[in-house]
């Protein structure tokens, strides 16, 4: 293909979707493939509705890419019909033939009816967008003349009566939308402001000490000195019953010695006191051995 000013960074597939691109392809395949500029119209007509009724400067270069046709046959359709918008248009363009049978039954009156409702002038858009008015040659339907055409749809034989009807339909059909979309945004607004019950184990746990007047290290403090108290209080009634357990066992044991001293004191006595008996019994006479015999025995 050769052309001017050849841009080859836009391409078609990467402005519109696929499902239009499926509905372009269903035109090429009308046409036998050496027959590349017949789908340029429809093509630019399925572009312009999707970009909102009117086409830019880099969609008709893609077009031209995408269909492999000069740049400029692409411009010369898109310039020449007038069912082609180059610039941006409202949301219902109204399309008013101006041609020589509409021209003869009043359109120059519709025209002007149409810019004291609007507020606009022809080629302009209302401040909220909703309505244009556009200038168009003949769209073959002389038979009612004057006519004009909104959404795809003629309106023949118009009177300023038809014309305030068609606009008052227009506006009425626009504003239920608006609130039927106001509704819809409303809902989704307060579904999203719904929120979710809180997972268990992501929940933050509630603090178990309460901020107000409260001091930790003071808390703390107060703890290691009452342990502190209770450790001396303790090791002294420790150390008096180990003082108190001393000296009973002290007094026991000397008790116990001297008791056990003085066993062996009596029993060294009897010693000492039998053994005199038991050598003086040898030169004894034998009444005095039966006398110490008899006292022995208790006698």
């Amino acid at each position: 293909m050769t052309d001017f000013n050849y841009d080859k960074s836009l391409h078609l597939k990467d402005l519109i979707p696929d499902s239009e691109i499926k509905d372009i392809e269903v035109w090429i395949k009308k046409y036998p493939s050496n027959r590349k500029r017949p789908p340029i119209m429809p093509t630019l007509k399925i572009v312009q509705e999707y970009n909102g009724n009117y086409l830019t400067t880099e969609m008709m270069q893609a077009v031209a890419e995408y269909l492999d046709v000069p740049h400029v046959a692409v411009y010369e359709v898109a310039t020449f019909y007038s069912m082609f918008n180059l610039n941006k248009m409202g949301k219902h363009v109204l399309s008013v033939c101006t041609n020589i049978s509409c021209s003869l039954r009043g359109s120059d009156k519709v025209v002007q009816h149409l810019e004291d409702r609007l507020n606009i002038k022809l080629g302009e858009t209302t401040e909220d967008g909703l309505f244009s008015i556009k200038e168009v040659e003949c769209m073959a339907a002389c038979g009612g003349a004057p006519m004009l055409e909104v959404d795809k749809i003629y309106h023949e034989n118009l009177t300023p009566e038809k014309i305030d009807k068609i606009l008052s339909n227009i506006a009425s059909i626009n504003l239920s939308e608006q609130k039927i979309e106001g509704k819809v945004k409303a809902k989704r607004k307060k579904k999203k402001e719904i929120k979710p019950e809180p997972i268990i184990h992501l929940t933050r746990p509630k603090p178990l000490i309460k901020k107000t007047g409260f001091s930790i290290e003071k808390e703390l403090e107060s703890i290691e000195k009452k342990i502190e108290k209770d450790l001396k209080a303790s090791s002294n009634k420790t150390d008096s019953s180990k003082v108190s357990i001393t000296d009973e066992v002290i007094k026991k044991t000397s008790t116990k010695k001297e008791a056990v001293e003085g066993k062996n004191l009596k029993e060294e006595h009897t010693e000492n006191s039998d053994e005199p008996t038991r050598k003086d019994e040898g030169s004894m006479s034998s009444l005095e051995r039966a006398m110490l015999r008899s006292s022995n025995n208790g006698e």
